[in-house]
């Protein structure tokens, strides 16, 4: 086992680890494993270097380590591979090194060689790295690996051992990290492109989306793609089992064709629908086999799966962990536990400040799109206005399925055929490319205004109180209304609003506010259907 091979060992759990557990800054780290577990050491926090470079190990960890190293190891290794032995002390001289006859350059003169060297040959081989937003990334030829710092020292301290230069020093982690700077400063890095074009990249060529329809294309760097989905596109497939499952978790075909437009539009660059999507339902109804589609045709490696609250919080650790990511598909979402204006922009792919356990923030520019999960959505603590409220789209899974008709098994055999399932997101896709705009579905839209009166507490005052009243009008004082109000929220244990805030959202439900001389009333006629 090489050093590379043996980092990557031990580096391909600590991600797995790094991935789950980021808490309020500080990285805990799994340091046991037990019948497929990961057990949490509260008492033990690290930061990630430390993570990487512990050296513990995972018992049954190896497949999950392969996996997560296998296409960075790859493409550094066939980077490494055009590295030959160098007369360096002859080399320092050529780059402009004078010194004594009997003089030796010094660390500081070999370090630059090194990195001189390393340009060189990266530019006679055509190498492709950049380095944006303090990420690396390497073109593999099929597309873009993110690099972390630790594993572009890796890179650089192989490198200086393969031109030839003592090993020890190349094992000194304060050369390496002199090495790194130097790198860094060099300033060698092809520019970073954010391609307009709508991509899906293939084992079989990168797949460019439009409003004309769908072409494969060779491979191509400029187009910065950090994703490779792991099968062929074919044209002609045709996924039945898939579209029986969704005739029978979503019978209305519109709601269907709602679903179908938000898989597609997770590909589709250059169009801001400003929106996040939920998929509800109590269960035993089919999200969760969707979900499972979803993550084996995109890749785990492409999916990250943060909560809503954790991608809006303040310290933006979270947030930096979607770079790069095409969706972030997470589970049940406690609305009142988030941030709005960070939601807005989020769901707008607007830049966003975020940044990793101790480095620097930096404004994100291409991250994930958001999905999620949920079983409960009752908050009535949440913002009540129509910008929030416009980003959310929501589908319901209304379909309970009896747990004999129940298959466990169902997304894996979904997934034997998963060019039939792009093809289905890629006419979505392409749907949403045409229209510029997402289609929601009259049951979406249902459910969604039922959702906006349920979660909001002064309109379910009125609907819970006043109407049960049974009286054709409300004329009362805003004074008294709003202590009736406070009364109901307690006995329903919700959080009340403000009073100017009451009042307000009482008007926004149709309730007129008078005054007189006796104060300020609201006012509100009801007509019989509503009793």
């Amino acid at each position: 086992m090489n050093d590379y091979e043996e980092f990557y060992s031990k580096k391909g759990a600590a991600d797995h680890a790094i991935q789950r557990c980021i808490e309020t800054g500080i990285i805990h780290v799994y340091s046991e494993v037990s019948e497929g577990k990961f057990h949490v050491r509260p008492d033990k926090p690290i930061n990630a270097p430390q993570v990487i470079e512990s050296g513990f190990t995972f018992t049954n960890g190896d497949e999950l380590a392969a996996q997560a190293k296998a296409p960075k190891l790859q493409a550094i290794e066939s980077l490494l591979s055009t590295i030959v032995e160098v007369n360096l002390v002859e080399y320092c001289k050529t780059i402009g090194w004078r010194g004594d006859v009997d003089e030796y350059p010094k660390q500081k003169d070999f370090k630059v060689a090194i990195v001189q060297k390393l340009i060189e040959i990266a530019k006679e081989n055509n190498w492709h790295v950049t380095h944006n937003t303090g990420f690396f990334y390497i073109f593999n030829g099929a597309y873009w690996i993110a690099l972390e710092d630790g594993e572009v020292k890796q890179m650089l301290k192989e490198s200086a051992i393969r031109m030839g230069h003592n090993e020890i020093e190349c094992r000194d982690i304060l050369f390496i990290d002199k090495l790194f700077q130097q790198f860094v400063f060099s300033g060698f890095f092809n520019e970073r492109n954010y391609t307009k074009q709508s991509i899906i990249n293939l084992k079989n060529g990168s797949l460019v989306l439009s409003d004309k329809g769908v072409e494969l294309k060779a491979f191509d760097y400029r187009d910065f793609l950090t994703h490779q989905l792991d099968f062929n596109h074919d044209p002609s497939a045709i996924n039945k089992l898939f579209i029986d499952y969704l005739d029978v978790v979503l019978p209305d075909k519109d709601t269907q064709r709602t679903l179908q437009q938000v898989a597609g539009y997770l590909f589709i660059k250059g169009l801001k629908l400003e929106k996040v999507f939920f998929l509800y339902g109590t269960g035993a109804n089919g999200k969760s086999v969707f979900f499972e589609v979803l993550s084996g045709i995109i890749g785990n490696e492409n999916i990250s799966n943060y909560s809503l609250e954790s991608l809006t919080d303040d310290k933006g650790y979270h947030r930096a962990m979607i770079k790069d990511k095409i969706v972030n598909y997470g589970t049940d979402v406690k609305l009142n536990n988030i941030d709005p204006a960070k939601l807005k922009t989020l769901a707008s792919i607007e830049p966003i400040e975020a940044r990793l356990p101790y480095k620097n923030p930096f404004m994100m520019t291409d991250y994930a799109k958001l999905i999620f999960n949920v079983n409960r959505m009752d908050s009535a603590n949440i913002e009540h206005t129509h910008g929030f409220f416009r980003r959310l789209t929501i589908i319901p899974f209304n379909v309970t399925i009896l747990e004999k008709d129940q298959d466990r098994d169902l997304h894996k055999k979904i997934l034997m055929d998963k060019a039939g399932v792009l093809n289905w997101i890629i006419k979505g896709a392409q749907e949403v490319i045409t229209s510029r705009d997402l289609f929601v579905s009259d049951e979406c839209e249902k459910f969604k205004k039922q959702f906006m009166k349920e979660t909001d507490s002064v309109a379910m005052f009125e609907e819970q109180v006043i109407i049960e009243r049974k009286k054709p009008s409300y004329y009362e004082k805003v004074t008294i209304a709003y202590a009736e109000y406070t009364d109901y929220c307690k006995e329903v244990n919700y959080k009340p609003v403000g009073r100017n805030n009451f009042t307000k959202r009482m008007e926004s439900i149709g309730f007129e506010k008078k005054k007189n001389n006796m104060g300020a009333f609201l006012k509100k006629t009801f007509s019989v259907e509503r009793f």
